[in-house]
């Protein structure tokens, strides 16, 4: 009776493990080491104690030696998952974990010697089947193994016990350290029990059961007090304040965290009742979608609110889809915001096109007159023998140029500011530069009583390269504000140089008066655009803020700088220094003594001859045509002018020209519209003609535009006639072009 009640208790303990196994594996994770751990120990365990168990109940002694070799696969499996366990728990690394892990493994080849017959001594008791192994060296390397194993699991409690910084981490230490107390006690009744007539086995088995039990529960607690990624998403879902949605695989509304509550607000029961249709304005299934995500904007219908609805597909171990969950972002103020950014870009777009527009207007408006003004002196200085009218037209050339190079900064200011406004360096002579300057400024400076001084180096190198238009803007705009603000004394304009390597030259021009100065505080505000200081005093005089505006950033693009020095009241000092490349080292000499070209002055001749081209000069204005047609008579060529695109049409039926020189804005039909008529006349005899555009619109991008339009070339107004004799050549064939122009 004592043998079977003995039987089923560990028959019991037995089943008992391997349902513990069982749950393990349906439960737990099975890519988990600990998890897996505690499922081979359950088996380990179930095993030992069903084979010792039927061992109890037999009466042959070489069934009981066959059971008991394979219950001791159990005994050892169990020691060796054990130490795995332990090891993973208390963190020791290195050798000291090669060791306890290794150790535990020389259990495999110490098996057979622990199983063979003649090792172990069988006898029949009251209380079952026992046995114990024969005195000898086997038994003796079988009790050190478990002494060793005893020791290193001992060691590995201790050290975690010593290294837990955490409470959960000491209780773990505490629960180990508990089996193996257990475990031990049940090895001494084993070794006891005998002693008084008991089978020894029982002890260690009901021992090692009730280890694995406690093994079992610290697993559990363990696994409550980790982190995992379960427990994590579901603290990061219920946190996050956008709404969430989780959906079953049918589409059906499960779970929504509290952001979605929040959202539609609604209680998460009356939320579980809708499906996302009855959430969002969809205009299909948003479910049905390729590949794992989907990003939808809708409007909630609860609340009207713009969404970005985001859709991801939940996936099992299988990858069969078991769930959707739905994150949604309120983009209502951000729609709104793009909404209101766009109005403003159309708002400032339509701005910069009336601008344009306005622009471009005011540049044909101003350039047309220019354009008559600058070719017919351009005329009057070919032909005129008198000097005193050739130096009254120099001087109209020279205020005209800077005049037009005033006009196309301010009428294109928006090149300056797009930063398209480029530098041309050519060669240049300082001392012209310098005399038009002076002639300019020097009729501003008589009319307010006022002394002009241009004291420069005779030795100051003449020929330099450079933007020498735009060098000599910056100093016109210095010089000019100069005078306007000085009301009596003098204005000088000091020039000097340091020559640097490779034939480049430091230049600084310092442009002093005795005007009414600046005060301290408002010398940062100079190069400010359309802002002028001290204005209680000077808002008598005429200007805009610009200049200086421009100075400061034509510099920048010449790499050059402006500095001034002020003392309010009193006057101002303003220095430009710029480095320009040496061409000549002719020196400037006197800037007041009148040079003499060798042979007298130097007349005007054509670039070529070309009496059988024929020109058809297209524009609205007579002024226009008659500049043209001066400018290039001493060519020869034959020029034919009409007042309208519908003119030129019957001109090229007529007639055929070689090169046509076309007016881009006219009435009725402009240049455009013209040329693309020309393309498409049949009966057009000047098809292989040249069009060349004439324009006053000198605007950035207008080169480019016309190119873009089907134009072979563009020159702008006012016409220079040596550029548009240079630009007509291109076009002239070498049998027509008589190069030797001077009879």
């Amino acid at each position: 009776m004592v043998v079977e009640l003995l039987f089923l208790s560990i028959y019991s303990c037995a089943v008992i493990t391997f349902c513990i196994g069982f749950i393990v594996w349906q439960k737990g994770n099975r890519k988990n080491l600990i998890d897996r751990l505690c499922f081979v120990m359950a088996l380990c365990s179930g095993w030992w104690s069903l084979f010792f168990g039927l061992v109890l109940v037999q009466t042959e002694e070489k069934t009981a030696a066959l059971l008991r070799s394979l219950g001791m696969i159990g005994v050892f499996a169990l020691i060796i998952c054990i130490t795995y366990m332990m090891a993973y728990w208390s963190g020791v690394q290195g050798k000291t974990r090669r060791f306890v892990i290794g150790f535990a493994w020389l259990g495999i080849p110490l098996y057979p010697l622990t199983v063979q017959k003649s090792h172990i001594a069988f006898e029949m008791t009251s209380y079952g089947m026992s046995y114990q192994m024969n005195s000898g060296i086997w038994s003796l390397a079988y009790a050190f193994y478990d002494v060793v194993i005893a020791l290193n699991l001992l060691m590995l409690v201790l050290y975690m016990r010593r290294k837990s910084t955490r409470r959960r981490e000491k209780v773990m230490a505490y629960n180990l350290l508990a089996c193996l107390v257990i475990v031990g006690l049940g090895s001494i009744l084993d070794t006891v029990m005998p002693l008084v007539g008991l089978a020894a086995f029982p002890g260690s088995t009901i021992g090692q059961f009730i280890a694995v039990m406690a093994l079992y529960q610290t697993y559990l607690f363990y696994k409550r007090s980790q982190m995992n990624l379960e427990n994590m998403s579901q603290f990061v879902y219920y946190s996050v304040d956008e709404p969430v949605f989780l959906f079953d695989e049918t589409e059906k509304l499960c779970i929504v965290n509290n952001g979605a509550t929040v959202f539609l607000e609604m209680d998460a029961e009356e939320c579980c009742r809708l499906s996302l249709q009855q959430i969002f304005e969809l205009s299909r299934d948003p479910f049905r979608f390729q590949g794992s995500k989907n990003r939808v904007e809708a409007r909630c219908i609860q609340n009207h609110n713009i969404c970005s609805v985001s859709i991801d597909k939940i996936y099992d171990d299988y990858h069969d889809v078991i769930g959707y969950i739905v994150i949604v972002h309120d983009i209502t103020e951000r729609v709104h915001m793009t909404e209101r950014l766009e109005q403003e870009r159309k708002r400032a777009d339509k701005a910069n096109e009336a601008k344009g527009v306005f622009l471009a207007n005011m540049s044909h408006e101003i350039r047309t007159p220019i354009n008559a003004v600058m070719g017919m002196n351009e005329m009057i200085i070919r032909e005129c023998e008198e000097d005193t009218i050739l130096e009254y037209a120099q001087n109209i050339r020279d205020a005209s140029k800077t005049l037009l190079a005033l006009i196309n900064d301010i009428l294109d200011f928006s090149k300056i500011e797009s930063g398209m406004m480029e530098v041309v360096e050519e060669a240049y002579s300082l001392r012209a530069m310098l005399k038009a300057l002076e002639k300019e400024c020097s009729m501003r400076a008589e009319a307010k009583g006022l002394a002009l001084r241009f004291i420069v180096p005779a030795d100051t190198p003449n020929v330099l390269l450079g933007d020498e238009v735009r060098v000599r803007q910056v100093l016109l705009n210095i010089l000019t504000n100069a005078i306007k603000y000085t009301i009596k004394g003098s204005v000088t304009l000091t020039v000097s140089y340091e020559r640097k390597e490779n034939r480049q030259l430091q230049l600084t021009f310092a442009v002093t008066d005795t005007g009414i100065g600046i005060k301290e505080e408002n010398i940062g505000r100079l190069f400010d655009k359309f802002d002028r200081v001290n204005e209680e005093q000077i808002h008598a005089i005429e200007g805009s803020g610009l200049g200086l505006s421009i100075v400061d950033r034509l510099l920048k693009l010449m790499h050059g700088t402006v500095k001034v020095e002020s003392t309010f009241g009193e006057g101002s000092t303003f220095t430009v220094s710029l480095t320009q490349q040496i061409i000549e080292d002719q020196p400037i000499g006197s800037l007041h003594e009148e040079r003499k070209e060798q042979g007298g002055r130097k007349r005007y001749a054509p670039q070529f001859i070309a009496p059988r081209m024929k020109v058809l000069v297209v524009d609205d204005n007579k002024v226009n045509l008659t500049v043209v047609k001066g400018l290039l008579r001493k060519t020869r060529m034959q020029i034919t002018c009409v007042l309208s695109g519908k003119e030129c049409l019957e001109a090229v039926r007529q007639e055929e020209y070689h090169i046509i020189l076309l007016d881009y804005m006219m009435p009725e039909m402009d240049g455009a519209e013209t040329l693309q008529r020309l393309k498409e006349m049949p009966d057009n005899k000047s098809r292989e003609a040249a069009v060349i555009v004439l324009t006053a619109n000198a605007m950035a991008g207008m080169k480019e535009m016309y190119l873009e339009q089907g134009f072979d070339a563009y020159i702008s107004k006012p016409i220079d006639g040596t550029a548009l004799e240079r630009l007509l050549m291109e076009y002239i064939p070498e049998e027509y072009l008589n190069r030797e122009a001077e009879e």
